[in-house]
């Protein structure tokens, strides 16, 4: 059950990853290969810690309307498959931070890291998706 989760989150946060800043894709299904490419900035054919956490503070600040630095709720549902806010919220304090947002996802990114080579492969990120609940 925990592996399913943390794929289902892995899953949203590379949905994420690709529609961030993109309004005009918002009627377009989530297509993993191509959040992967747009991730994987060096075209190395991995993404690295590095890609994805720029690509974290980059899905982070724009899902951050009023500029406060900081998520709340309200900002936070509006990220696809963004998960529980509240597993999410570790200081339990009713606001995301970007610590706090990174370390969520940091997770899910070793969880999907299936030969833990530390980088994720196009496999492991199509693997993630197919293997959330629908």
């Amino acid at each position: 059950m925990r592996r399913v989760r943390v794929l289902f989150l892995l899953a949203g946060a590379l949905l994420v990853l690709n529609r961030a800043g993109r309004a005009t894709d918002q009627g377009k299904p989530y297509d993993p290969r191509a959040a992967f490419a747009e991730t994987d900035t060096n075209k190395d054919g991995a993404i690295d810690l590095e890609e994805f956490h720029a690509r974290l503070v980059e899905v982070f600040y724009n899902a951050d309307t009023n500029k406060d630095g900081v998520l709340v709720i309200d900002e936070y549902k509006h990220l696809p498959l963004s998960g529980d806010f509240k597993e999410a919220d570790v200081v339990q304090d009713g606001r995301l931070s970007l610590r706090e947002f990174v370390r969520i996802r940091y997770q899910e990114f070793e969880h999907a890291d299936t030969n833990h080579d530390g980088e994720l492969s196009v496999d492991e990120v199509v693997a993630a998706f197919e293997g959330r609940p629908r």
